[in-house]
């Protein structure tokens, strides 16, 4: 969001992080795509603090992405970006970030071939240039979605696979998701490329875009703004959350010292809790009410159908990260700084 670099409290909050960041970060060149969105945005902010020595943000509209990152010129070179066109970039990078993929729910709706094949044609083009200038690390911005519907409640662990649908037709982002992850797979053990795979929560944060479409993001606009709350289910659904900068945080520890071709969970273990809990405290922090509505069936065919979809991030911690922001925090002030940026 424009102007969000400039906010005290985020920068405040930017700051907390430095110290969390690996110390060989300062030196990278990276290339980050999706970076106008709301984990990729929050991986260059943090690069930025860091000091990073040389970002290109990659995306759609390089207008936008200048806005976004005003003021540091100095350190963030904007890209054109498409993932279903060919990768037009050929500049030699250290560190591959790829946070670009279709993510609103909508999408997945409208847009389902468009889902498929931008995650998997995108990624391809990434791994094919990884290995032509030898960069030194790919990471795969993935999804908790892979794991699929299981009967067990237990926090899921990174090879706690369950089914997903393939005529379902919210299916065509667990299924994008899977393929991509099999080719970061195949590209390490066929072209030697040094790919790690995230598999983020819940990522919420103000750097979400008005147009997100998921729950976390629709709601805390909403709540800035002022407006009740609709929940279209009894938000009994188990979640893991997890601020926007502690996910960036996450990516970048396994950027430093990720395994190849290895997956890793992104999940703050002090914010695992259920929809209805994430939406209260939104509604807190905004002064609104929740209120209740029966979902119609288009809305339905949206939902995530896993009811229990908590992470165990114990792969994780042991690179050395521990989630810092707890959801009444991190949710709080999300609400707090979209109002202070929307005056």
């Amino acid at each position: 969001m424009e102007g969000l670099l400039q906010n005290p409290l985020y920068r405040k909050r930017l700051e907390t992080f430095v110290p969390s960041v690996p110390a060989q970060t300062s030196g990278w060149r990276v290339l980050v795509t999706g970076a106008g969105g709301l984990i990729g945005s929050a991986v260059v902010d943090l690069l930025i603090t860091a000091g990073c020595q040389c970002v290109y943000a990659a995306g759609r509209n390089v207008a936008k992405l200048k806005a976004r990152f005003a003021g540091a010129e100095s350190i963030v070179r904007p890209v054109q970006y498409e993932a279903l066109r060919p990768l037009a970039f050929s500049e030699p990078v250290d560190v591959v970030i790829h946070a670009a993929s279709p993510a609103a729910p909508g999408d997945f709706m409208s847009a389902p071939v468009d889902t498929l094949i931008s995650n998997v044609m995108g990624l391809h083009e990434l791994l094919t240039y990884a290995a032509r200038c030898q960069a030194k690390k790919v990471v795969y911005i993935s999804s908790s979605e892979v794991y699929g519907v299981k009967s067990s409640e237990a926090p899921l662990v990174e090879d706690s696979y369950g089914i997903v649908d393939p005529v379902n037709p919210r299916s065509c982002y667990a299924e994008a998701k899977r393929a991509a992850e099999a080719l970061c797979v195949s590209a390490h053990r066929q072209y030697g490329v040094d790919v790690s795979i995230v598999r983020p929560g819940h990522i919420y944060g103000p750097t979400a875009k008005p147009s997100d479409g998921r729950v976390s993001s629709l709601f805390a606009y909403q709540a800035a703004r002022g407006q009740d709350l609709v929940l279209k289910s009894d938000g009994a659904q188990i979640r893991s959350y997890c601020h926007c900068l502690d996910c960036a945080c996450a990516i970048l520890h396994v950027a430093a010292s990720g395994q190849p071709a290895q997956a890793y969970n992104v999940s703050n273990r002090d914010s695992v809790l259920s929809i209805r809990q994430m939406v209260e405290i939104l509604a807190r922090a905004g002064g609104v009410q929740v209120r209740f509505d029966i979902p119609k069936d288009e809305e339905r065919q949206r939902f995530n159908p896993m009811s229990n979809s908590s992470l165990n991030a114990e792969k994780l911690e042991r690179l050395g990260w521990r989630g810092q922001i707890t959801a009444d925090v991190g949710l709080s002030e999300t609400v707090q700084i979209l109002r202070q940026l929307n005056r």
